[in-house]
């Protein structure tokens, strides 16, 4: 009897430890995904407000600073709309692809930032 204890014991430890070691990896990087998509679309919101911004700046403007303005907004705006995309192509990426494009996405909203505050 004492056997059988131990050995129904050993089971369930090794049964609890697969279940247990395979479900965390799995959790953790849905959760990462979810969270540095939340990040993007903050930061796509600023962008968005910016672009505005810039918009309404350079429809009070005139001569050659209108004609710089329009300029600007147009790069930024398709800067902007290339980090979107960058993101939707995070959106659609598999679990273990995000960290990969995670840098992509990076430098197309640093891109976008930039083009924004110049």
């Amino acid at each position: 009897m004492f056997r059988t204890c131990v050995i129904c014991c050993a089971l369930a430890g090794a049964v609890g430890l697969t279940i247990g070691c395979g479900n965390s990896s799995k959790d953790t990087k849905p959760a990462v995904k979810e969270e540095t998509l939340t990040r993007y679309n903050s930061q796509l919101d600023t962008l968005g407000k910016q672009v505005d911004e810039l918009k309404a700046k350079a429809e009070k403007s005139t001569g050659d600073e209108k004609v710089k303005l329009e300029a600007k907004l147009k790069d930024a705006t398709a800067r902007r709309d290339a980090a979107k995309k960058k993101l939707d192509e995070l959106k659609q990426a598999a679990a273990d692809k995000v960290e990969a494009l995670n840098k992509e996405v990076e430098a197309a909203f640093e891109d976008a930032k930039k083009a924004v505050k110049e």
